[in-house]
Formats: C-alpha cells, structure tokens, sequence
C-alpha cells in the first residue's frame, strides 16, 4: 500500500532540511575543532610565558587602586560632614530660620563645616515644613525663606527623602551634590545638601596624564571626567567626543564598560586600530564610579613585548587555518548541494509524476460522471489523498440512486423519471446531519428541491466548515453536477477556505464548463471568528443585535469556468446575538422577493431562535425550486 503523498512530502521536506544542516554542521564542528586544538596549545604557551614573567599586581594597577582608594576617602569626609550638619539641624538645639544670623550656633555650625572641607563650596537645608536656606551667601545675602510648596522641585532633597539615607548627585560643570536627610523621632526633619566642587580630583587625575590615559566613567558608561587630550590622539579623543563608552564606534569601549559595570577592580588587554592597550580600572563605590587609565602596551613595566610576539603569531596562524578551512567547508558544501539537489530532484519528479497520473485519471472519471456515465470505476492506483475514493464513492452512490429511481418509475409505470431522480438526489445534496457547535443555535433547512448544494460539517475540534452553492444547467444535470461539486468540497474541506476553493475548481473544470457557484466559510466557535471565501454565490449577510447588516461580498467568478482561480479570503468575528444567513440563489430570484425583504424579515425576527428564524423565512419566501437556507445564531 502507497503512502499518502503529503505523508511522503512532509517526509521529502524534513529529509532535505535536516540531512544537508546536520552534515554541514559536523564538518563545521570538526573543522572548528581541528583550529582549536592548534590555538589552545599556542595559548598554552603563552600563558605558561606569562606567569612566568609576571608574579602578582603591577605597579599600574596598585597605582589605580591607590586612586580610587584616595577619591573614596575623599567623598566620605564629605558625607560625615554633611551628615553632621543635617544631625545637628535635627537635633533640636538651633533653628534654621537663624542661619542669618553669623552669631547663631547654626551659622557658626556651617563655617567650621565648609572651613574643615575646602572642596564644599556652599551648604543647602531644607525642613519638611518649608524653611529653605543656603550658606554661605547666595548673590551677596544669605537666603532663607519658607515655601512648602517649593520643597517637591528640589532634586536633592527628594532624592534623599526617597532613600533614606546619603545620595550623590550630579550637579552643574565640576560639581556634585551631597545630600543626607536627618530624622526626629522617625519623622523625616530636615535634609542637607553640600555642594561640592571636584576640581582637586581633576588637578589630581590630570597629574597621571604623563605615562597614560586616566578618565573617570560611571555605571552607565557615562564620562564622568577626562583631562585635555590632544587633537587627533586617537582613540582617547573620540571617547571625550561621544562621551560614553557604549556610544563610541569602538567596539572595544563597549567591551570594556561591559567588564567595569560589575563594579570590580581589574585589568584587561585591548587592541585598538591595530595598537595594544593596558587598561585598569578600579571602583570608586560610594558614588558609583570607577577610575580607568589606558597605558601603552610598551610601555607596561612588564615584558609585555613576549606576549605580543606570541599574539601576533597565533594571530596569523588563525588567520591561516580559518582561511584554509572556508576553503574546505565550501567545496565540501558544494559537493553536497550537487549530492543533495540530484537526490531530492529525482524525488520530486517521481511524485510529480504520480500527481499528474492521479490528478488525470480523477479529472476524466469526473468527466464520465458529469456526462452521465456511471458504470466504470476508477483504477485502484490513481488515488490523491483521498480523493478518488470519494469520487467512487459518490460514482457507486449515483449508480443506485439512478438504477433505484428508474426501476421505481418503471413499476408505477410513469415517466416522470427525472423527477423520481432528483427527489432522490436531494439527501445527497444536503447535511443529513448537524455537528454540535457550542454557543451557537444553528437551523438547515432545504425547502425545496434543485441544483442547490449545502453542508456542514466538523473539520477538527472547535472548528465547523458551512457550505452552500449551485450548479447550473437541466434540472437533472445540475442535480449530478452539484452533487459532484459537493462531494469534492467535502474531501478538500480543511480550514483554508481559500486553497478550498482553488482546488475544487481545479478539479470540477476539467469535467464540466458549466458555472458553480460556491460560498465556504469555516467557524471557529473557541474564539468567534469565521473566514470564508465566496465563488460568485448570492452575498449571505450578518443581522447584529442592535439590527445593523453586513453583507458577506466575494468574487463574482464562478467555479469551473476558468481554470485556474485564486480568491483570497475575508475574516469576520461572529459576536454574541449576531445572526448569520447563508442561503440559495433561487431565494431572491423570484419577483416581489429579493435581498433588502428576506434581510427584513431576518432583522424582525433576529431575537428569535434559528429554528423560528427558518420558519420565517420559508413562510416569506415564494415556493420554488433550489430553495435552502442556513440560519446560524451566537448565543
């Protein structure tokens, strides 16, 4: 037994994806492997070099610790006298409305303070219940006044009321801010603010500009502070332009606020525009910065010459060994596209052979069928997914129906033979049972008989195909043709309405020029929505709960008379008390009845069940031939 052919394609597909990656992949893997064994024994080397040469920190690095240590000290005297201030203030035994007075232990207070710390340029208070003051004078006067309201503007003061505690903050050019709030009782009292100027620590980073280059960044990469550069001293100056280290073009920069961001003392090599750079960095935390200076890599006190020599070696050797294996990995590659390419082609025309073989045999046994012939069979090995079976399955049922309905006329001795055939066409022609849709009231109602076709049924769990259309000519040619197109819809059904369509035309087209029309939509009732696709078949239309329509429009071109159709799909949600409405053309044919009466007799009685809905519309509608209704209602 054959397997089916979206089995053996899916097959096809997974083979041609996984085999040519999965060997692509281990000859990448050994490749790699080769090179790496080489450069990890060249870094052995090195390494071995390297701690031999080299015991314990350099002189670089404790200088660059010493720095950091030096500016950590620096800060914390600020913040004990900044804390001493904001204490005293609430300590209850002065006042801050009194800092004007140069007597008042307040004042006396804030002079010893800004004398012990030359770097505090001024001292700023502030009370929780308005009093803000500066020292020394701020314009030729001191200033003291009272405004609550002017509290919430000042950064500094909420800035250390939301943490509780001492906070550093960036102030205007060379300057930071200093604030630290004091409690009486646990009640928030006052908050102190020094402002301090930082041009000792620039005066003191400027003085190791002689054997690198030292700069100060925080822990967003921002430059913090950088002595004067020369113009075109490459790649200093570019980081004083951009001001970051992740905004440079330099990806080692980049690199490097990555390893300094951990907030950890330490050391790297860097390879900027072909130059080696030795980089220490160390952390100043109690503000959040970390000191970095960049020394040429020969001027290292160590022999850092060795290690270069080693580098540069390893680094022409891996340069030789990823050239030579790209060369490998792709003539290797390309022989296995070639391999691949014959394997898989020879493949594919053997199933495109067999799809040629079973889409002929299909198309002329539908052929046979439409022109009335009912006795040959299809051949047994010109199946496609199911759907010759059905064709014979359908071409066996034609066979009784017809054999049935003749004998029949024959013993009541009429010759009203056509209409005994197209009475027992009708169960063909329609569901002769509903799937359960849950949440929605659906009603299929087949008023009278003709060429009109309709079904519904459950393609996958939580998902309903709805199907309705016509086929033209005779009365008993129409009745074949629509049971035929109903049969190939049914074994295409899926949940594309859209390849639906184009697939059954491909098939009905080559037995038959007559038009067909077709509406297919599919409901998922989980989440409410519906696609569909119209081939030329009377609009169905949606009544809403509050009486508003929406007409359900597709393609005007029919099945069968073109081959080749591509329609497309629309989308449409079903929301709760919307009624739809899917029914036959020969509903609005009839004179006195067309599509704005049976669309008011739907919105009179949109608040009924479908079932009651049904009976309005049979009662409205003229009696004719090909008459069929759907009436699905979300509840």
């Amino acid at each position: 037994m054959r397997p089916p052919v979206s089995s053996a394609l899916i097959v096809l597909v997974v083979i041609a994806a996984v085999v040519p990656a999965a060997l692509m992949g281990l000859l990448f893997h050994m490749e790699v492997g080769r090179i790496s064994g080489s450069i990890q024994a060249q870094l052995g080397d090195i390494n071995s070099t390297t701690i031999n040469s080299s015991s314990g920190a350099t002189d670089q690095e404790l200088l660059v610790a010493s720095k950091a240590l030096q500016y950590e000290e620096f800060f914390r005297r600020i913040a004990e006298s900044n804390q001493f201030v904001a204490d005293y203030l609430a300590s209850g035994f002065s006042e801050i409305d009194r800092v004007a007075d140069p007597n008042s232990s307040l004042s006396l207070t804030l002079r010893r303070s800004i004398k012990r710390n030359n770097a505090i340029e001024r001292i700023y208070l502030a009370t929780a219940d308005g009093w803000i003051a500066s020292w020394p004078e701020v314009g030729g006067t001191r200033k003291t006044a009272r405004n609550a309201s002017e509290i919430g503007s000042l950064r500094w003061y909420t800035a250390a009321q939301a943490a509780g505690g001492t906070v550093w903050i960036p102030g205007d050019d060379m300057h930071l801010i200093c604030a630290a709030p004091a409690y009486r009782n646990i009640t928030l009292y006052c908050v102190a603010a020094s402002e301090v100027s930082l041009s000792e620590i620039y005066s003191d980073l400027s003085g190791l500009r002689g054997s690198g280059y030292p700069f100060i960044v925080n822990r967003t990469g921002d430059l913090v502070m950088m002595p004067k550069v020369r113009r075109g001293d490459t790649p200093w100056d570019s980081l004083l332009i951009t001001g970051n280290l992740y905004k440079s073009n330099i990806s080692a920069f980049a690199d490097l606020g990555d390893r300094i961001s951990k907030g950890k003392s330490g050391s790297d090599f860097l390879t900027i525009d072909g130059r080696g750079w030795f980089v220490v960095y160390s952390p100043v935390k109690s503000v959040g910065w970390t000191v970095v200076v960049a020394y040429p890599s020969e001027k290292m006190m160590v022999p850092i010459s060795l290690m270069e020599s080693s580098l540069n070696s390893i680094s022409q050797r891996s340069a030789e060994l990823m050239r030579s294996c790209a060369a490998e990995i792709i003539s290797r590659g390309l022989l296995l596209m070639i391999i691949s390419g014959a394997v898989f082609g020879l493949i594919g025309i053997t199933l495109r052979r067999r799809f040629r073989r079973s889409a002929v045999c299909i198309s002329e046994a539908l052929r046979r069928i439409g022109e009335g012939d009912l006795d040959k069979r299809l051949p047994a090995d010109c199946d496609l997914e199911g759907i010759a079976e059905s064709v014979e399955s359908m071409r066996k049922s034609l066979r009784t129906i017809v054999d049935r309905a003749r004998a029949e006329g024959y013993e009541r001795g009429t010759q009203d033979l056509e209409s005994s055939v197209l009475k027992t066409f009708d169960r063909f022609l329609s569901a002769e049972s509903l799937p359960p849709i849950e949440g929605y009231d659906i009603c299929v109602r087949q008023i009278s008989r003709g060429g009109t076709f309709h079904d519904v049924l459950e393609i996958q769990h939580g998902k309903v195909a709805l199907c309705m259309g016509r086929a033209g000519g005779d009365a008993l040619e129409s009745a074949v043709l629509a049971a035929t197109a109903r049969a190939v819809v049914r074994a295409l059904s899926s949940q594309h309405p859209d390849e639906v369509i184009k697939r059954a035309n491909g098939i009905m087209a080559k037995s038959s020029s007559l038009p067909i029309s077709c509406f297919y939509a599919v409901l998922d009732y989980s989440s409410r929505d519906m696609v569909y696709s119209n081939a030329g078949h009377a609009p169905p239309f949606v009544v809403s709960q509050d009486g508003s329509v929406d007409t359900l429009c597709g393609d005007g071109i029919h099945m069968a008379i073109r081959d080749e159709l591509d329609l497309g799909y629309e989308q449409r949600s079903i929301s709760d008390g919307d009624v739809l409405v899917i029914y036959s053309e020969s509903m609005i044919e009839a004179q006195g009845f067309d599509l704005e009466h049976l669309i008011g007799v739907v919105r009179g009685s949109r608040a009924k069940s479908a079932s009651e809905i049904a009976d309005e519309i049979e009662r409205a509608a003229p009696k004719r031939n090909g008459l069929a209704v759907i009436v699905i209602k979300s509840t």
